[in-house]
């Protein structure tokens, strides 16, 4: 997959460039590129407003502790020592990587921003406690109430096979355009590569599949005259970051039931 990396690093705000490298260039030809670089300036901006991130921060753990997942997952107030996934037995290594979705689906259910910045370096383990420490970093973003209910209403179309549900979720990927004829059945197919099983069933998480499963994703949108929600540009790079601490921990796990857990 060629990577997007010498173009976009001219232009992206520098929060975003360690993720260029698992950006598609096919990318590129389907972002409403003005919108995008507007929302990821105002991105950007949160770095300069540290009291911001620290109240939406205290906001979130009150949400985890009303979900009745603060005893699963705390809000760390400053950045902890790197994850050392390799020194813990599989079991820790599964409870960790639940929580983290648990956290992922919860952030997608919520009423406050996105925090975009899922690696591991945000993280660290209480092996005493069992509990996720969690330091959700200045890289954030608050997409329209509009674009968050329709992207929970693409995974319940297609974990609950709500046909209804699914056509909502898959206006992100044709928004603002006409593509040309068939492709909401086509992107749907290659979407389905993505998201695995939908049934009740264990998972790996690979940047291999990943990077094949969303290139195939953006060379089906361009081919077609698609052009994708802004916002989806956003989710990305909070996928990048998911992808990364799941595939380091190495041990297969269930997005179905965790998603299940946050609705």
């Amino acid at each position: 997959m060629a990577s997007a990396e010498p173009w976009a690093a001219r232009f992206a705000p520098e929060p975003f460039r360690d993720f260029l490298p698992y950006t598609s260039a096919a990318a590129l030809k389907i972002i409403h590129s003005r919108e995008v670089l507007k929302r990821a300036l105002e991105v950007a901006q949160h770095y300069s407003r540290p009291g911001e991130r620290a109240h939406e921060a205290a906001r979130l753990q009150a949400s985890l502790d009303e979900a009745g997942l603060g005893s699963m997952i705390a809000i760390a107030s400053e950045p902890r020592a790197h994850l050392a996934t390799a020194e813990l037995p599989e079991c820790e290594r599964r409870a960790i990587g639940e929580r983290v979705l648990a956290l992922y689906f919860h952030l997608l259910h919520w009423d406050g921003p996105l925090f975009l910045d899922l690696r591991l370096r945000q993280f660290a383990w209480d092996a005493e406690a069992q509990q996720l420490r969690f330091y959700p970093s200045p890289l954030w973003c608050r997409p329209e109430p509009e674009f968050m209910a329709r992207l929970r209403s693409l995974y319940v179309g297609f974990y609950d096979d709500d046909a209804v549900a699914l056509g909502r979720g898959l206006a992100l990927y044709r928004w603002n355009c006409q593509p040309t004829a068939g492709f909401s059945r086509r992107i749907e197919l290659l979407l389905r590569r993505h998201f695995g099983p939908g049934e009740n069933a264990e998972m790996r998480f690979s940047m291999v599949n990943f990077r094949a499963t969303f290139d195939a994703i953006f060379a089906e949108a361009a081919q077609s005259r698609a052009r994708l929600h802004p916002e989806l540009t956003f989710l990305g790079v909070e996928l990048v970051g998911l992808y990364l601490t799941l595939e380091a921990l190495n041990v297969p796990l269930n997005p179905r039931a965790a998603f299940d857990g946050a609705r």
